[in-house]
């Protein structure tokens, strides 16, 4: 039975991880009120513990895995920093709020509540100029004719003249 709970709350720990992963449909409050609690708990050193971590963790997959070079013992020490940011969170910062989604909605809720938090840190890395140079890279080889040849047609190039009229 104990093997069993540990379980779920590794399942759990993993997917809180990878911050916005899915997508919520309906959340209730008291996932807003942690999504809220861990916002304002969470320091730029966790959001960096988080960034690593899951950037390691998505290494793992096999189609990443070439690009990947993090030995065992890096990744071990990701996996110890990123538990004692996810503990300090939920149980000492945010525990109340914790407490109430897993009442109110289930243990998978307290995972919905981190999709706030990836958000933004999501937000963030786009944001960082190497990234932004990377992701501008790419631009080169889009053929931008064909985009506007495809999606600015007449009725769209009308609706965004009526949206700088407005």
């Amino acid at each position: 039975m104990a093997h069993r709970s540990f379980t779920k709350l590794r399942t759990f720990l993993i997917s809180a991880t990878l911050l916005g992963a899915t997508q919520v449909a309906i959340a209730g409050p008291t996932v807003d009120q942690l999504s809220d609690c861990l916002m304002k708990s969470t320091t730029a050193t966790d959001k960096t513990t988080v960034l690593q971590w899951t950037f390691v963790a998505l290494g793992n997959h096999p189609d990443l895995k070439a690009f990947s070079n993090v030995t065992a013992t890096q990744k071990e020490a990701l996996d110890k920093n990123l538990a004692t940011v996810l503990q300090r969170i939920l149980v000492e910062q945010c525990s109340t709020q914790t407490k109430a989604v897993i009442q109110a909605e289930g243990l998978q809720a307290v995972g919905d509540s981190f999709q706030e938090l990836g958000r933004t840190t999501g937000e963030a890395i786009v944001k960082n100029p190497e990234v932004n140079q990377q992701l501008k890279g790419v631009l080169r080889y889009v053929d931008l004719n064909k985009l506007v040849v495809t999606f600015l047609t007449p009725d769209v190039w009308n609706k965004l003249g009526e949206l700088r009229g407005k």
